[in-house]
């Protein structure tokens, strides 16, 4: 799919007026396609290129833009169904925020498209832009690949309410299908939260446990701040006044709301099992620091009196009648042999070791 989400910088558009149609991502490997369908209860029409002429046919027109390389080819759908200047530079500047702008022929949607890497542990994120009207649906993808084909293959063969509805309908059943994904990149995010924690608990408290709750906590707060915006932005839709919005598609939108707000606990959720992993994976370390620490004091704890014992016959007086003794040597060893035993058997009895 797409690359990991990455800050990009507008310095491209610096000067420029308002409305200038600069691309500012980085994926410029492929070239723009397009795919035009029209579609009615009865029939569905595909072509593999921008065609206008389908507009002037009765039923509804998808337009479906994958890559935002080529400005001149978006500009001129954007003149072609009215689409608001300001609205055609968002399309192609790529650091926008989920949100949703009404203009006077359509409204305009942007949400990001995200997937997880397990093998990184990172969010991708691409762009996905949305304008429909009255008998139109303009969809842009960032990436070249097809993120609607759920949607098409639904239109193509007749599934649902899908060809029996107006563009709103379209347009529910686009960011349904990309707020479905959000679920996948959860249950990943959840399945790695489960491993770090099951490496925890077997292993302790190892350095890759902690570069790996690190990582991960970085990522489900990067999914939160794509996600979180689009919560308004569904819920300013659902609630808009505008006449392109049938009352029996606003339950639908309704729908969507509900999901990204549970989408929004699922993570910080996640968030709070995180800050517990981590706390978790503070006390192992702190517990093998501590048992670290008993079994040194054990041990000098034992070799005090050792010591104690050595140092006295270490100090060579002439008086000393133990230093005459032919069996002293081996009393002294007996007798150092029996305490340190004597410890030991007192500290396993009080379970110090």
């Amino acid at each position: 799919m797409s690359r990991k989400f990455s800050q990009h910088t507008k310095i491209r558009k610096k000067g420029l007026p308002p409305g200038t149609l600069v691309y500012t991502g980085d994926r410029n490997s492929k070239p723009s396609t397009v795919f035009t369908v029209q579609f009615t209860e009865d029939k569905y029409v595909e072509q593999p290129f921008y065609s206008p002429d389908l507009r002037k046919t009765r039923g509804l027109v998808w337009v479906d833009v994958r890559s935002l390389t080529e400005t001149a080819l978006i500009a001129r759908i954007g003149d072609d169904f009215h689409m608001h200047p300001l609205a055609q530079e968002d399309v192609l500047d790529t650091q926008q925020r989920a949100k949703l702008e009404e203009y006077d022929d359509g409204l305009f949607i942007i949400l990001p498209n995200l997937n997880f890497d397990p093998q990184t542990r990172e969010v991708c994120s691409e762009q996905i832009s949305v304008f429909f009207g009255k008998d139109f649906v303009l969809s842009f993808q960032e990436d070249p690949d097809d993120d609607f084909a759920p949607v098409r293959i639904r239109a193509i063969e007749g599934i649902g309410r899908i060809r029996k509805k107006g563009a709103d309908y379209l347009a529910y059943a686009l960011l349904d299908n990309i707020v479905d994904g959000y679920y996948e990149v959860m249950d990943a995010i959840q399945e790695q939260l489960f491993e770090l924690e099951e490496t925890l608990h077997r292993n302790g408290a190892e350095p890759e446990v902690k570069a790996g709750i690190f990582s991960l906590k970085r990522t489900v707060n990067d999914f939160r701040f794509r996600v979180l915006p689009l919560r308004d932005a569904a819920t300013r839709l659902y609630r808009t006044d505008s006449n392109l919005i049938d009352e029996s598609s606003r339950l639908y939108l309704r729908d969507v709301v509900d999901h990204v707000a549970q989408i929004l606990d699922s993570i910080d959720n996640q968030l709070n099992m995180l800050s517990s992993l981590e706390s978790l994976y503070h006390a192992e370390a702190s517990n093998r620091l501590n048992n670290v620490m008993r079994l040194l004091t054990v041990i000098s704890t034992i070799f005090i009196p050792l010591s104690f014992v050595a140092g006295v016959y270490g100090m060579n007086f002439d008086n000393m009648p133990e230093l005459h003794n032919p069996f002293g040597y081996y009393y002294v060893l007996g007798g150092m042999f029996v305490a340190m035993v004597g410890m030991l058997v007192y500290f396993r009895k009080k379970r110090w070791i």
